[in-house]
């Protein structure tokens, strides 16, 4: 399916709002604040004292309020973090997934169907337009995918009969194209389980090496400016009688481990996407474990190590 829109009110919107927001964020993520306009947004992410990753997000900043929409179970981690460190800012910190509706929408016709209703469409990545309490999102300007948010004033409805009848897709195409781009948006089980290295966050935007100091500044920069990420983030294709899951290692025919899968998408039967933290040695002869008669395809991408 080329064209269709997706229910995105699954993932969660972590709001921050107050006089010292920005600066109280600017000190704790790791996307600089000061960079983007009233109107805009940024991926970004949240690490600990160790450098790993708590939360990712992309970050919407609309009418001096902060918007961080992550996978569900990901803000609870995000709020504690981030209120241990804001008792001497002039800011709120809350979990409101409810502020607006929000929509995927991908294809040539969906973007007929926007150009309607708003002036000027988004046309490079993170780019936000608004109309109407419609807020779009350019997200991916490679599968030409838009995230439309919708406050309670807005009168635009996607399956309007009058404009255009969009198909209602599934979450597992969108996930497989954000896969396919190299995003992992960073699931709630793994949460400061790996550096933003790991996960290329650093070729994704998600860092900023220029910004002021950030809470796991000095461990990230370090790796970023004295030495080399020894795992990255890969995406194969896996073809196997049953499917691969989270955490299963992956071998050389040598059978020595070079990685360990961390999502897993259904592409047809008995073919799956996956996403797999590694070495470089992935690109060897492999095999998953407790996976029999498995074929494994390393899979280019956009991503800087491939």
């Amino acid at each position: 399916m080329d064209n269709y829109y997706v229910d995105l009110n699954h993932r969660e919107l972590l709001v921050v709002s107050g006089i010292d927001s920005e600066r109280f964020l600017q000190g704790q993520l790791s996307c600089d604040l000061s960079a983007i306009s009233e109107l805009d947004s940024c991926p970004g992410c949240l690490c600990d004292n160790k450098g790993r990753v708590i939360a990712s997000f992309t970050l919407w900043k609309i009418t001096e309020v902060f918007y961080l929409e992550m996978e569900a179970g990901v803000a609870d981690f995000a709020e504690q973090h981030l209120k241990k460190y804001s008792v001497f800012y002039k800011t709120k910190i809350a979990i409101k997934n409810e502020v607006f509706n929000r929509i995927g929408l991908i294809g040539s016709e969906a973007q007929a169907y926007l150009i309607k209703h708003f002036a000027k469409i988004p046309s490079q990545a993170n780019q936000i337009e608004a109309s109407d309490g419609n807020y779009l999102r350019l997200a991916d300007p490679v599968n030409l995918r838009f995230e439309l948010w919708q406050d309670s004033t807005s009168p635009l409805s996607v399956q309007s009969k009058t404009d255009l009848d969009l198909a209602e897709g599934k979450l597992e195409d969108w996930r497989l194209l954000d896969q396919s781009i190299g995003l992992y948006r960073l699931q709630s089980e793994a949460s400061a389980l790996y550096t933003p290295q790991e996960l290329n966050y650093d070729q994704l935007g998600h860092i900023s090496f220029t910004k002021g100091c950030y809470t796991g500044q000095e461990i990230v920069a370090r790796m970023h400016y004295r030495g080399k990420a020894k795992k990255r983030l890969y995406l194969l294709e896996i073809s196997a009688e049953s499917s691969p899951e989270k955490n299963m290692l992956i071998r050389t025919v040598e059978n020595k481990p070079v990685g360990e899968i961390i999502d897993v998408a259904v592409l047809a039967k008995n073919k799956y996407q996956v996403l797999a933290i590694a070495t470089e040695s992935i690109k060897q002869a492999l095999k998953v474990q407790n996976l029999n008669n498995s074929e494994l395809t390393l899979i280019p991408s956009i991503l800087l190590n491939e």
